[in-house]
């Protein structure tokens, strides 16, 4: 008898141990997860990713198209494509050290240097 109870202590033991592993396992805790505003700038620093990538796919387009205003036109976009790509690795630094308002202030660089990128680019020659 004293072995069948000492069976069923070990049993449930071991199933409760397997049941915590696997709730661990599923359900993340809240103390693993990021906060809403964290989620938000993740979210925020691929869409300045996407950005970046859009406006060389815009600026790559009307410069093989000979399409661009001016020589000068074209070099200045360049440059301004090239500061966003290096503004958005600093982004994606700040992001990882957490800190999220050096990130946003990034993004919101990023964004303007590739919205007049992708305007200017798209601006006929004259």
């Amino acid at each position: 008898m004293r072995q069948i109870v000492h069976f069923l202590n070990k049993s449930n033991l071991t199933g409760s141990f397997l049941l915590c592993a696997a709730l661990f396992l599923f359900i993340p805790s809240s103390g693993f997860s990021e906060s809403s505003h964290e989620k938000g700038v993740v979210g925020k620093t691929a869409q300045a990713r996407m950005a970046v990538e859009q406006a060389w796919e815009t600026y790559h387009h009307a410069a093989l198209g000979g399409t661009l205003a001016s020589p000068t036109v074209q070099t200045e976009l360049e440059m301004n494509l090239h500061i966003s790509r290096a503004l958005l690795a600093e982004a994606y630094a700040a992001e990882d050290r957490g800190d999220m308002k050096m990130t946003h202030k990034l993004i919101e660089q990023i964004l303007q240097i590739t919205d007049t990128v992708i305007t200017e680019s798209q601006e006929p020659k004259k």
